[in-house]
């Protein structure tokens, strides 16, 4: 089988962006209704079921010995801790916070990448960093944030899900090596679906009757985090990282505020502004110096 085109790796990035600016809006509506932690591990618990129908043949080299503790480290960090103190954070802390705070990712995989050794610093991807923040920023709109005491505990659930996700892109790189993405991607969401058991089918039984008795866009937008939101989304991001750094595809995280702007426009909620244009063209353009190949950006044997 050929290897894919960049165009075909970059889309499927972009993808994976599409897909997270709506999530925010069908996770602010399930947690609304329901508990955050509760839904975290019915959530983790389904998309694990779901994967190994769907996938379990991709699993080309089943895991041996010290494998296992390694994949249990990256199902803690990239599954349960990530989707967990995401969820439970964007309760707490507002969707402007939280987005400034994804910023972040980024710049996270990158130093995890060079502390590991993974990957060398070079000016494109410091340049790169420094433009696609500026234009995030610069959409959040950072000169109206209101910084609240009350916002803290919030704040800093969502930055440790952001650094513990940019640990797990560095991570998993060196397990992609022996196992396909997407053998990867149902190995460590069985994981966490296995290690979340307990208290997934504790949700599932105590509040029966409240999930029998939700509106259907409550079970709409449950189906979307589920399929969409976890199993499409990690299946897409462990393509991209066979082929690509893992700062490299961190730095499309970006594209969020871009497609929450857009769905924002399209929805009535917002209008196209000198600002949205301007940081959705340094975010592209943060995009573009990314995928510039130099000696010195390829990865560290």
């Amino acid at each position: 089988m050929s290897n894919p085109s960049l165009f075909q790796i970059y889309g499927a990035l972009v993808l994976v962006q599409l897909i997270f600016g709506l999530h925010y809006l069908t996770t602010s509506l399930i947690v609304d209704r329901i508990d955050a932690f509760e839904w975290t591990a019915i959530r983790i618990l389904l998309a694990g079921i779901l994967m190994v129908i769907l996938y379990r043949k991709r699993i080309l080299n089943f895991p041996k010995g010290k494998e296992w503790n390694f994949l249990i480290i990256l199902s803690i960090l990239g599954i349960i801790l990530n989707t967990a103190l995401f969820t439970k954070g964007l309760e707490l802390t507002t969707p402007a916070h939280a987005s400034l705070l994804s910023c972040m990712i980024p710049v996270m995989t990158l130093i995890f990448a060079w502390i590991f050794g993974y990957e060398r610093m070079n000016r494109y991807k410091s340049l790169s960093l420094i433009i696609a923040m500026s234009g995030a920023l610069l959409l959040l709109g950072i000169d109206d944030l209101e910084i609240s005491s009350d916002l803290f505990i919030g704040d800093i659930l969502v930055f440790i899900n952001f650094t513990c996700f940019g640990l797990f892109l560095v991570l998993s790189k060196s397990m992609i090596e022996h196992h396909s993405p997407l053998g990867l991607t149902v190995l460590v969401m069985s994981i966490g679906a296995v290690l979340l058991l307990p208290f997934s089918v504790k949700g599932i039984y105590i509040n029966h009757d409240s999930w029998m008795s939700q509106p259907w866009w409550i079970y709409a937008a449950a189906f979307y985090s589920v399929f969409f939101a976890t199993v499409v989304t990690y299946s897409l991001n462990y393509y991209a990282m066979s082929h690509l750094d893992s700062s490299k595809v961190a730095l499309f995280i970006y594209l969020q505020p871009v497609v929450a702007g857009t769905l924002s426009v399209s929805l009535g909620l917002d209008e196209i502004t000198p600002r949205l244009l301007l940081s959705s063209f340094l975010i592209l353009v943060g995009l573009g110096l990314s995928t510039i190949e130099t000696e010195s950006a390829s990865k560290v044997s």
